[in-house]
């Protein structure tokens, strides 16, 4: 079916919604203007990615996963059941048994995925310290500020999984990677989201990255243009999950 044809189908639909439940435009016109967010600049295109759907996550066979979620209260600025969810099953994908984290904040997603590695792993998660701090790149989205700004980060992880993490404390943009380097299994990207921070944290991970490995994203979403950006125009070919804002890359 061709755009115009589409186009004048959809045009003789408003006509009948205007005619018979006028209430209900908002509504039509609300999700239009969510699609067209999408796709009005090239540059953060979210079509231009690959996607796939969370069962294409699960294993072809085998016997079922079981997965183990810390449901905390409403959070702010943390991610979805569902998110939770698709980034235990890319890290069940890998066996995981060394994870990065870029992005602490109160510590919902670390413990998540700390849940349901083995013993005896290696989980690192980095943020900066509570301590005022000058930070190499700008933090320009209010957002992003506040929560940069906010003290207590990893506040939220249960007393009983403090032991199995290290928790960095420092500027990502200062952090050196070199003694990690190609030794993660998995690493989680969700530090700031403007275009500078996600390319340093996304260079890193990917240089610990072990071949094989993956490299996930939160936030790739119109709201937060520097991630969708920055992933076009990488070279790790990301795909994105349908029905969340994660996008991921296996390392060849």
């Amino acid at each position: 079916m061709n755009s115009v044809f589409k186009a004048g189908r959809f045009g003789a639909r408003l006509l009948k919604i205007a005619a018979t439940n006028p209430s209900r435009l908002s509504h039509v016109f609300g999700v239009a203007m969510h699609a067209s967010d999408e796709v009005t600049d090239r540059a953060h295109d979210l079509l231009r990615f690959r996607y796939v759907s969370v069962t294409d996550l699960l294993p072809a066979a085998g016997p079922p996963l079981k997965v183990e979620l810390a449901l905390f209260p409403r959070t702010h600025a943390s991610i979805s059941v569902l998110e939770f969810t698709c980034l235990i099953l890319l890290m069940k994908q890998v066996q995981a048994r060394s994870i990065f984290e870029f992005g602490t904040y109160q510590g919902v997603s670390i413990t998540q995925l700390a849940l349901n590695l083995a013993p005896g792993s290696r989980i690192f998660t980095l943020d900066l310290p509570d301590e005022p701090t000058a930070t190499r790149f700008a933090i320009a989205d209010p957002e992003d500020a506040v929560i940069a700004a906010e003290k207590g980060k990893g506040a939220l992880v249960p007393a009983e999984l403090r032991p199995r993490i290290q928790f960095l404390q420092k500027d990502s943009a200062q952090f050196d990677e070199t003694p990690h380097a190609g030794q993660m299994d998995f690493v989680f990207v969700d530090g700031a989201h403007n275009y500078d921070y996600v390319r340093n944290d996304s260079e890193k991970g990917w240089r610990m990255l072990r071949p094989g490995g993956i490299i996930a994203w939160h936030d790739c979403r119109p709201q937060d243009p520097g991630v969708v950006r920055y992933l076009l125009e990488s070279s790790y070919q990301p795909a994105r999950i349908s029905g969340t804002t994660l996008a991921y890359a296996v390392k060849p």
